[in-house]
């Protein structure tokens, strides 16, 4: 994965033109009237900026075409006001977005052309005002200069962040793709999320009556199984009844999905798209990265979702808003059932359990089932009988909320990709149903900016207290790794460490028949000092190579292999002697434990490969074909043999400590 992002940023670098075109395209759709409402662009911006901290992308050239992105969109935008005019409001497709048009004819009547150049920075006007401003007769060369000069402050102001914080990334070289990778994934996911959410809710708000109407039609054809959708679209019938039955329907469909993707007496293995995932978000594990994702994984917690639920509802019963209490008790009553339920099916362990893994902070199995809820429900109850506009801003932030959660989970291994899609579909379905209810039957306006506020600090002060916790636990773990002496390592302590290497889907594969104790580039340099070099990698035009037929099976790139998510940290080859077709190649992992004088304990393989033609003799590739003793391998070395566990234990001295 990190030669993968290596490419990716090396093939922007040779063909800025395709990034720089997207930055375009979202900077000019983010202008168009309306459908920038949609398309949050400064999130693009953002990210971008960090790519131009990386050298990745020039500039200036980026602010330019970023502006000339946002003029272009604002200048469409003006036509279309200029060319229809004010008929073009009142369309009937116009009539749920009166208030927001209104609201930008107005601020255009206060500010004129300097209302352009304000309106700009302005996310709900800004895809709205260039079409007020040609519909009331505003001059094409005064629009398209304030609008410059305001698409230009624009870019600058969204760049930039993402420029400092992209330079800041700069700092940890090592992990610097990394986390610019993760910018950038998080932006986007959140900038998808938004614009899904709002599309949703768009959809929702045209069709709402005509589902409810048509389930009222359906509760009167078909007796019996339309009373579920007549008592919750009909504000006379009470919908607490139908609400249980759904919520024993909603459990008993979750459970069978997860026993049918997940339960191990179906699947021995996790499924591909699960395991894939899973390496995947491992390749991008760093320190920063954890730490960043365990500040997103509290927000799904009990710890933290507890405190805001119940603030929630303190604040609902203190303004006497007993209806809307009721349905938040019944979202997460109901909620914590359907979690609990699902515990009880029998499925594959979480991913850091079923690789042996370190716990991620404050894991729950089901928590995300009920969290998802939560935050899920919070902006229907605050949104009830507010404008459209309103409910989109609200909808988003928690759309926000549940992604990074779920993206969260993933990253730190607390849940597999298939699971994590069965208890979002289920949790939004409940949802779903409560707001159905909710909002058709006698439904009041909540103060929604106190429930918000309460809300917000609960979550606020609540995740702080969890994280700030966690960083202190991580930290006293990091200087308490497992120790081990050198004498109880080659006695009973090389027991302890796996024999068998688990591939990307947790498979057992080839043995481990090494165990090497000392510092890896020590260890490298002895190697390297005794015949063996890099293979060349599996990355750009290398493995071309493959589709040769090379004399000597050193020219062939070699894959890196996994064992328990995590790759090999050293590869080493060194030819037989007498045969070109041949070669030794040596892997070693990081076990984790490290010996009493702080050197590292090491576990590998090393096997004899030759080149095998495959595919029908399209491609050439060096193959495993045996074990190879290290006792015959390394001329420096003076291995000790544990013929019960097929081992050989090797041991590079630190300073000052005589050779064993």
């Amino acid at each position: 994965m990190t030669e993968l992002v290596q490419s990716f940023l090396a093939w922007t670098e040779a063909h800025p033109g395709w990034a720089l075109l997207v930055l375009y395209l979202a900077a000019l759709l983010d202008a168009v009237f309306m459908i920038g409402v949609f398309v949050p662009a400064g999130l693009v911006l953002f990210s971008v900026g960090a790519l131009v901290a990386l050298d990745v992308l020039p500039l200036w050239t980026t602010i330019v075409v970023a502006a000339a992105g946002g003029v272009s969109g604002d200048s469409i935008s003006f036509w279309v006001g200029h060319r229809f005019g004010r008929p073009l409001f009142d369309h009937p497709w116009m009539q749920r977005r009166r208030k927001i048009i209104e609201r930008a004819q107005t601020f255009f009547d206060q500010h004129g052309g300097k209302g352009i150049f304000l309106a700009r920075f302005l996310g709900p006007l800004r895809a709205i005002l260039p079409t007020v401003a040609g519909a009331s007769g505003m001059r094409w060369g005064l629009f398209l200069a304030a609008d410059t000069v305001a698409a230009l402050g624009w870019a600058i102001a969204f760049i930039l962040p993402g420029v400092v914080f992209g330079a800041s990334l700069g700092l940890a070289a090592e992990v610097a793709g990394r986390l610019a990778l993760m910018l950038v994934c998080i932006a986007l996911l959140s900038w998808g999320t938004v614009v899904l959410t709002r599309l949703g809710l768009l959809s929702a708000s045209v069709y709402a009556e005509r589902w409810a109407g048509w389930l009222l039609d359906a509760s009167r054809r078909y007796r019996r199984l339309g009373l579920f959708g007549a008592k919750l679209a009909d504000p006379q019938q009470p919908e607490t009844p139908v609400l249980m039955l759904m919520a024993v329907v909603l459990g008993a469909v979750g459970g069978l999905a997860l026993y049918l993707v997940g339960s191990p007496a179906l699947h021995e293995y996790p499924w591909p798209t699960d395991a894939t995932v899973f390496q995947g978000l491992r390749e991008l594990h760093s320190a920063y990265g954890l730490s960043v994702a365990s500040l997103f994984l509290h927000l799904g917690e009990w710890p933290v979702y507890v405190p805001v639920a119940t603030a929630v509802l303190v604040s609902l019963v203190v303004q006497k808003k007993m209806r809307a209490a009721a349905h938040w008790v019944a979202a997460v009553g109901f909620g914590w059932a359907l979690s609990l339920g699902m515990t009880l099916i029998p499925t594959l362990p979480a991913p850091f359990v079923y690789f042996d893994l370190p716990a991620p902070p404050g894991y729950s199995e089901r928590d995300l089932v009920l969290a998802i809820i939560i935050y899920a429900f919070l902006p229907v109850v605050l949104t009830t009988r507010q404008p459209l506009q309103q409910r989109g801003f609200d909808y988003g932030w928690a759309g926000i909320i549940i992604v990074l959660i779920i993206a969260a989970r993933l990253y730190v291994g607390a849940q597999w990709w298939s699971h994590a899609l069965i208890d979002l579909g289920i949790a939004l379905i409940w949802a779903a149903l409560l707001g159905l209810g909710l909002r058709r039957h006698r439904p009041v306006r909540i103060l929604r900016g106190e429930t918000l506020l309460v809300a917000a600090i609960t979550l606020v002060a609540a995740t702080s207290l969890q994280w700030a916790a966690d960083l202190q636990r991580r930290t006293e773990q990091a200087l308490t790794p497992p120790r081990v002496t050198l004498t109880q390592w080659e006695t009973t302590g090389y027991q302890a460490f796996p024999t068998l290497r688990q591939d990307i889907a947790g498979r057992p594969r080839q043995p481990f028949n090494l165990q090497w104790s000392g510092a890896l580039a020590d260890i490298e340099a002895q190697l390297r000092a005794d015949g063996w070099s890099p293979p060349p990698s599996a990355a750009s035009s290398d493995v071309l190579r493959w589709l040769s037929n090379p004399e000597d099976v050193g020219e062939l790139p070699v894959l890196p292999q996994i064992h328990a998510g995590e790759r090999e940290l050293l590869r080493l080859r060194r030819p037989v002697s007498g045969d070109l077709n041949q070669q030794l190649l040596l892997r070693l992992w990081a076990s984790g434990a490290k010996r009493s004088d702080g050197q590292p304990v090491w576990i590998g393989s090393l096997v004899l490969q030759e080149s095998r033609a495959v595919y029908g003799g399209l491609m050439h590739y060096p193959l495993a074909v045996a074990a190879y003793s290290p006792g015959r391998a390394f001329a420096f070395a003076n291995p000790r043999y544990r013929p019960d566990y097929g081992i050989h234990l090797l041991s590079t001295p630190a300073v000052g400590e005589p050779s064993p």
